[in-house]
């Protein structure tokens, strides 16, 4: 063989070798990318939860060859076609926790203030201490308490707080949080309208959510309902929290439910000061809740 000939041959064996060491490369950037097949899972709320626990993007966590996960600009909805109720029903799901503001505790609702808080410590952190409000307060969190103890559900914990905000969320999730949830369901902005620009609120959002996801099986964001509040100033309206809870939940690959239109400002649904919904428009909040998660 000639040295023209062996040195023609040695060239195309180093240029195949560094092709393929070229894809290998590439091949580990892409699966080493967010959303790729090597990114990390959430993490899991109990140990026991594992077998059962599902990716938020709907994929199962068992699955031995998946599919490219869903970036995190999708529109689909990761708890979409029934999928919740199919989880609680096959007892994915056994423990909840509410986060929200007075709108959850039930304020001004039938039976608020008459019944004793009970012994549940909801929050301890920077802001204080506080335990859940009574499960006999006419409210929708404690509907969906009475709907989630008849579908198996052994836990549940309201630990929606009067005057408080996202920012608080994000500031120190574990507080609130505590050990979290199989299902998790955050509903705040409210409050927020009236302390921080919208661009604060969103990171705030952007924050607490991600913390939320963290210490849960499963997250529902709920934007909360319109309001013409008279016992405080908002600095903008509801329309531009819900927009960035959208937002930051469409980034994160989350479940938004909007609850922007379900109550009607001026009516029955709402207490005189118009922000704190009565019995009567909390209720609605639920059964909106319960057909937009088809439970």
């Amino acid at each position: 063989m000639s040295e023209k000939s062996t040195a023609r041959r040695a060239t195309i064996a180093l240029t195949a070798t560094l092709v393929l060491l070229a894809g290998g490369v590439a091949a580990f950037v892409l699966l080493s990318q967010p959303g790729g097949l090597l990114a990390p899972a959430r993490s899991q709320s109990t140990s026991s939860d594992t077998a059962s626990q599902s990716a938020s993007s709907g994929s199962a966590a068992t699955s031995t060859s998946a599919a490219p996960a869903t970036t995190a600009t999708t529109t689909a909805d990761p708890l979409g076609n029934g999928r919740l109720a199919k989880m609680i029903a096959a007892g994915d799901i056994r423990s909840i926790r509410l986060i929200g503001d007075s709108i959850t505790a039930g304020w001004l609702c039938d039976g608020f203030g008459e019944y004793p808080d009970t012994d549940v410590v909801i929050y301890s952190g920077p802001q204080g201490t506080y335990n859940e409000t009574s499960p006999q307060v006419a409210c929708w969190a404690n509907d969906f308490r009475t709907w989630a103890s008849a579908h198996g559900v052994t836990s549940f914990v309201n630990a929606g707080i009067p005057g408080f905000r996202m920012e608080y969320l994000a500031q120190a999730p574990d507080a609130w949080l505590a050990d979290g949830a199989d299902l998790t369901i955050v509903m705040l902005g409210t409050n927020d309208a009236c302390h921080c620009s919208v661009d604060e609120f969103r990171a705030f959002a952007a924050t607490g959510i991600a913390a939320a996801a963290e210490k849960s099986k499963e997250l529902v964001v709920v934007c909360p309902p319109d309001n013409a509040r008279t016992d405080a100033s908002p600095l903008y309206g509801m329309d531009q929290i819900a927009s960035a809870l959208e937002a930051v939940c469409a980034e994160q690959g989350r479940t938004c439910v909007s609850q922007l239109d379900t109550l009607t400002v001026g009516t029955a649904d709402f207490n005189e000061d118009n922000v704190h919904p009565t019995s009567a428009g909390s209720h609605k909040l639920w059964q909106a809740l319960k057909s937009k998660l088809e439970l």
